[in-house]
């Protein structure tokens, strides 16, 4: 006869079988970097972005405001606050608002856009408007799009269904690009390996550059809009700073 303990090893061995495997993800943790932004060919200004996390909870905040000799280039400001939740399943959009200002030679138009997914209605709802799309489960905004794919990438995760959203549509992005290696220059540093990511939709089309000596942290962004014909490209000018 077996002991009494052995038989209840075997039985809490074989109840651990039947239990799911969890795995802990990848984190993005908190963050402060800055972004030269590009025009045109010509540098206009800076885009500071900063990600603070408390508990998975998280915030993102970009603002780019053009220096006052650029508005020849591009005449618009903008500060965008988003919000996640991070967990060990996904890198989830909750909320989007973006307050714009355009500066004209008479006068100053102001403009503030909220996106909300509305887990209630199963929906994403465009606030100021009352317009509504499905309520993807990865959807992103163009700033929080770059984290996103991030996210995916050093959890080993697909990325081949995302969608990007804004006032106007939602819409899934298409890769023709994934993780190829190449190698650019960065105001702070030469001939810095990076993976890269090429994408498009009906609206944009993009190329990112992940880093991988920094938990693949977004370097370089270019993004073609297709409906202005407007090419805007944001760098990585110096290492972000990780909270």
């Amino acid at each position: 006869m077996k002991s009494l303990s052995v038989l209840a090893t075997r039985t809490l061995f074989a109840a651990a079988l039947l239990l799911p495997f969890t795995s802990q993800a990848a984190q993005i943790p908190s963050f402060k970097a800055t972004f030269d932004i590009w025009v045109l060919g010509f540098k206009i200004g800076q885009a500071h972005q900063e990600m603070n996390c408390q508990n998975g909870d998280c915030h993102l905040s970009s603002e780019a405001i053009p220096p006052g000799w650029a508005k020849a280039f591009i005449n618009e400001s903008a500060i965008e606050k988003i919000h996640l939740k991070q967990s060990d399943e996904d890198f989830k959009w909750l909320e989007y608002k973006k307050f714009l200002t355009r500066e004209y030679d008479d006068r100053t138009e102001k403009k503030t856009y909220t996106l909300i997914r509305r887990e209630d209605l199963d929906k994403v709802e465009y606030v100021e408007d009352k317009k509504f799309w499905p309520n993807q489960k990865q959807i992103y905004d163009v700033i929080s799009m770059a984290y996103g794919i991030q996210y995916q990438v050093i959890n080993q995760r697909p990325i081949d269904n995302i969608y990007l959203q804004d006032d106007k549509i939602q819409q899934k992005i298409t890769f023709s690009t994934i993780n190829e290696s190449d190698e650019i220059d960065l105001p702070f540093e030469e001939a810095v390996q990076t993976k890269l990511f090429a994408f498009h939709n009906g609206k944009i089309e993009a190329e990112l550059w992940l880093l991988p000596e920094l938990n693949y942290f977004p370097a370089r962004i270019v993004i073609l809009n297709k409906d202005e014909d407007r090419k805007i490209e944001l760098e990585l000018n110096h290492k972000p700073t990780f909270k």
